[in-house]
């Protein structure tokens, strides 16, 4: 059988292609289009070729100049979108993500590249792009979480067939490290002294478990073993969409004492073993930025600032490196894909910082040297 399909621009088409000899050895080949465009159709056409062939020893038609190969078609950036939007983006990226990402190709990288051939993106496109976007006092965390995206969308396409291989790009945009901010237990306590029952529980899943906040949105009450201490993480809620937590993998977190005793005082409200643990004061699910917005509230009552919802996790997280945990604990407790996240998380604080400088001193010996000079 020598029927086969091809891809032709946005069109799929039958084709018959048959390789034969004449009858005085000269090679020769019919290729044409099947005339009815359906499978059946081009098996039922091709047979009838080759009882012909087998007849005479030519083909209607062969004679004639052959068919020329068509051009390969060349993909364009917003070609390439889509099959990213069709596969990668649903199979692999969480809903946050995936929003954020939208974000991004919507408004910068499809009206900036979306009718180009792909083989045009290269280190000189994305360079005027960067340069584009740097000129509009784009931080530069932002522009390289653009190029995150676009090279996704390339790698997704050289997958796909659509590019032969991945263009050499610029380097991303370098992002400084910023001084850190940590949040002592002196902070933490003074918070959670100025907020609502329903608040604070949220806000001590995400400080004495780690919880990030989706998985606080989709904790429930049969996740919950308080006899035994432990509360198993095992989906998470974004977007009003349930996924597996950030790292795909679920993870048994050992409760600590005032978490625990808080849960005992909230589970005689529960509603059911499969209800969510944690609510708003008016019972009723978070929203995607209750949290982060109850926790600025709190804050601000406590006359503290400068701390987002996800900073009760870094709490955690350097709460436990502080106390002598080890890095791959902390990454199972933490549910990191890889050390290497988990590793940032334990960089020095200035308090961490100050106490380095301080054992200067009080390690240093002085020495007279009769001259004047220690």
């Amino acid at each position: 059988m020598t029927v086969r399909k091809e891809k032709r621009a946005d069109q799929t088409r039958w084709v018959i292609d048959i390789p034969y000899r004449t009858a005085d050895g000269k090679p020769k080949r019919y290729r044409r289009d099947a005339q009815v465009q359906t499978k059946t159709a081009a098996e039922a056409e091709d047979r009838r070729l080759y009882a012909e062939l087998g007849r005479s020893g030519s083909l209607p038609g062969a004679g004639d100049k052959p068919e020329p190969e068509p051009e390969p078609h060349r993909y364009t950036f917003a070609e390439a979108v889509r099959n990213y939007r069709a596969t990668h983006m649903k199979t692999t990226l969480k809903p946050a993500t995936r929003a954020s990402y939208e974000n991004r190709i919507t408004n910068l990288l499809v009206p900036r590249f979306g009718e180009d051939p792909l083989e045009a993106i290269d280190r000189n496109a994305v360079t005027e792009l960067d340069v584009e976007l740097a000129e509009d006092d784009l931080l530069p965390s932002t522009r390289a979480k653009v190029q995150i995206v676009l090279r996704s969308i390339l790698r997704a396409a050289v997958r796909a067939g659509m590019l032969a291989t991945m263009p050499a790009l610029p380097p991303l945009p370098r992002v400084g490290r910023k001084v850190p901010n940590p949040m002592r237990r002196g902070d933490l306590d003074a918070i959670l002294a100025e907020t609502s029952p329903s608040a604070r529980l949220a806000f001590e899943l995400a400080a004495f478990a780690g919880l990030r906040a989706s998985e606080v949105r989709g904790l429930r009450w049969s996740d919950v073993d308080l006899k035994v201490g432990t509360l198993a993480v095992r989906r998470g809620i974004t977007l009003g969409i349930e996924t597996t937590p950030k790292s795909h993998h679920q993870r048994l977190i050992p409760l600590a004492r005032t978490l625990r005793a808080t849960l005992e005082r909230a589970v005689s409200d529960r509603k059911g073993p499969w209800a969510p643990v944690s609510l708003t004061a008016l019972g009723k699910p978070w929203g995607e930025s209750g949290l982060n917005q109850a926790f600025k509230r709190a804050q601000k009552r406590a006359g503290r600032s400068g701390w987002c919802f996800h900073d009760l996790r870094h709490f955690f997280v350097t709460e436990l490196f502080r106390n002598g945990a080890s890095a791959p604990a902390v990454q199972l407790l933490a549910g990191h894909a890889d050390l290497a996240t988990t590793q940032r998380y334990a960089d020095l604080d200035a308090n961490d910082l100050r106490s380095a400088v301080e054992r200067i001193d009080g390690n240093s010996v002085e020495i007279d040297r009769g001259d004047g000079r220690g």
